[in-house]
């Protein structure tokens, strides 16, 4: 006997349509934020021949740096989000909260951005608090995957089973790789307060996972996807 699904309500789909649309629109103000945050330096009327103009226009440069590398990641969270909301026929309230948690740390890229530009050897808790915002956004959208894949699966389309399981591997190891280098950072500044070297060592931590993490996901998608092909599309 043949089951007859009911169709989903119209309100349903137009309230899911404007749960994205709202976090785009989340998007696209942290990054307008981030724009206005970059100013020219004030120039004089006249300017002297020998005028070091670097030494002028170093802050603008700084801040334009600060910018693009705060756009590469706002725009990688919200390529990975939009991989998420494709997957997506339905939501509920706990989905709701846990994209707020998730918009909270996109909309404070603007803070943490100008607040990196006040980093020092001397002074390094802005440093934290900008790695703090890129491990906040990766555990919540590990957080949202988690909670979409493993805890309510009906939110999600039928089918997709591959490309399901392999962006919710992707999420939780970008999270575990940021949460990890983040930690051995931390403790290394915490533990060796005065030592340098040991310090700027620990930078690599970060990259160095990402690089582990990487192969490891290539290896996993090449694998499930050599599984897809023996059991077939429809075991």
């Amino acid at each position: 006997m043949s089951v007859i699904k009911e169709p989903k309500p119209l309100h349903r789909v137009f309230e899911l349509e404007r749960l994205i649309l709202f976090c785009d629109m989340v998007f696209a103000v942290a990054v307008a934020l981030l724009v206005i945050e970059i100013k020219l330096p004030v120039l004089p009327v006249k300017m002297p021949v020998d005028r070091d103009y670097w030494e002028l226009m170093r802050p603008a440069a700084y801040e334009l740096l600060a910018f693009a590398v705060s756009f590469i990641f706002i725009g990688n969270f919200w390529v990975r989000h939009l991989q998420l909301c494709r997957l997506l026929q339905n939501y509920n309230e706990g989905l709701i909260h846990r994209h707020l948690f998730f918009l909270f740390f996109i909309v404070l890229f603007p803070f943490s951005t100008s607040a990196l530009l006040h980093t020092s050897s001397h002074f390094m808790l802005p440093f934290f608090i900008y790695l703090c915002n890129l491990t906040g956004c990766l555990a919540a959208l590990f957080w949202i995957s988690y909670f979409i894949f493993q805890k309510n699966p009906d939110l999600a389309m039928e089918g997709h089973h591959t490309e399901k399981t392999l962006l919710y591997q992707r999420l939780k190891y970008g999270f575990l790789t940021m949460a990890t280098g983040f930690t051995v950072i931390a403790m290394t500044y915490f533990l060796y307060p005065d030592n340098t070297a040991y310090q700027r060592i620990s930078y690599i931590a970060i990259p160095a996972l990402a690089l582990f993490n990487h192969f490891r996901l290539k290896i996993k998608k090449r694998n499930t996807l050599r599984l897809v092909h023996k059991t077939g599309p429809h075991s």
